[in-house]
């Protein structure tokens, strides 16, 4: 056996350092962090613009036929009940973690929408669709004042229909 004075170990370590040092940040990378949204993150459209992309065929010279849009209504279902978007869905913004998976899956596109400009519950309700992995999420601007503004409809919910 050898004698290792100070200044070899020190080398040594200096040597490994970088290494050390890439195996640490890809730790943290893959175990500390997990995926944020933002504002940054959302995609606004005005009601018009997502009729349009919700009618727009995909695929190759339209060969995949129209997306299956969902049409998230996250707000409570008495405002869901009193006005909404023909066709959407009412998950009210509490419930969409807990019941994504039988709710949100297998959709080509996403939209969420709210009562007027100043609602937050379609940003919070996008934000939470994007950290769960669904795209393309896209945001409408305005919320039903606006899609009443731009001439949609908007229908109140059957009395006699129950919540999905």
């Amino acid at each position: 056996m050898h004698a290792t004075t100070p200044s070899s170990t020190a080398a040594r370590i200096r040597a490994l350092l970088p290494a050390l040092l890439l195996v640490c940040v890809a730790l943290v990378g893959a175990v500390g962090c997990n995926r944020t949204t933002s504002d940054r993150s959302l995609v606004y459209k005005r009601p018009a613009e997502l009729m349009e992309l919700a009618n727009t065929p995909t695929g190759a010279f339209g060969s995949k036929g129209l997306p299956k849009v969902l049409w998230l209504d996250p707000r409570t279902p008495a405002e869901f009940a009193a006005g909404r978007v023909p066709q959407a869905t009412n998950i009210p913004f509490p419930d969409i973690e807990r019941t994504h998976e039988a709710t949100c899956r297998g959709f080509d596109l996403y939209i969420v929408y709210d009562t007027d400009y100043d609602d937050v519950m379609a940003k919070a309700a996008a934000k939470r669709l994007l950290e769960l992995g669904y795209k393309p999420v896209y945001t409408m601007l305005g919320g039903l004042r606006a899609w009443r503004t731009d001439g949609f409809s908007v229908e109140p919910m059957p009395a006699d229909a129950t919540r999905k």
